[in-house]
C-alpha cells in the first residue's frame, strides 16, 4: 500500500489570507483616495486626510472619519439641513463673499436648498471596492 497524508498548515494559510487582505485593503484605500482627487471632492482636504485602514488580524476596515463622508458617499436625503456654520466657512473659502451678512444669507440659502432637494451621492469608496473585486475575479 502507498499513501500520502496531506495536512493543512492552518497557521500558514491564515497568515497568507491576512497578508492578502492587507493587500486588498491597501488597493481599495489607494483607489478611494484617487477617486476623491479625480472627482474633485476636495475643499480643505479633510475627507482625504481622514481616511485610514484599521488593520486587525484577518479583518481590515477602511474608514473615513470626516463628519460628512457618508453624505458624500451616499448622498443626503431631503428633509434635514446641514450645519450652517460649515457652509458659511465654505462660502468664505471659495471667495463667494466675505461680507458677514451676505455670507450668512448665502449659506442659509444653500442649506435650505440641501434641505429641500438633498444631495446627490458622489461615491468614492464603493467604486474602489468594485474595481478591486473586478481585478480579483479576473485572476
Amino acid at each position: 500500500m502507498t499513501e500520502i497524508i496531506i495536512k493543512l498548515d492552518e497557521k500558514a494559510i491564515l497568515e497568507a489570507i491576512d497578508k492578502k487582505l492587507d493587500e486588498i485593503a491597501s488597493n481599495i484605500f489607494a483607489s478611494s483616495q484617487e477617486i476623491i482627487v479625480e472627482k474633485g471632492i476636495i475643499d480643505e482636504g479633510t475627507l482625504l486626510k481622514s481616511g485610514n485602514i484599521n488593520r486587525e488580524y484577518l479583518q481590515k476596515t477602511i474608514i473615513y472619519t470626516a463628519p460628512y463622508s457618508d453624505s458624500i458617499e451616499f448622498g443626503r436625503l431631503p428633509g434635514s439641513m446641514p450645519p450652517v456654520e460649515m457652509i458659511k466657512k465654505w462660502v468664505i473659502r471659495k471667495g463667494i463673499s466675505s461680507d458677514e451678512k451676505e455670507v450668512s444669507r448665502i449659506a442659509w440659502a444653500i442649506c435650505q436648498d440641501i434641505k429641500t432637494y438633498g444631495l446627490d451621492p458622489r461615491p468614492f469608496l464603493s467604486p474602489a471596492v468594485e474595481m478591486e473585486l473586478i481585478k480579483i475575479r479576473a485572476k
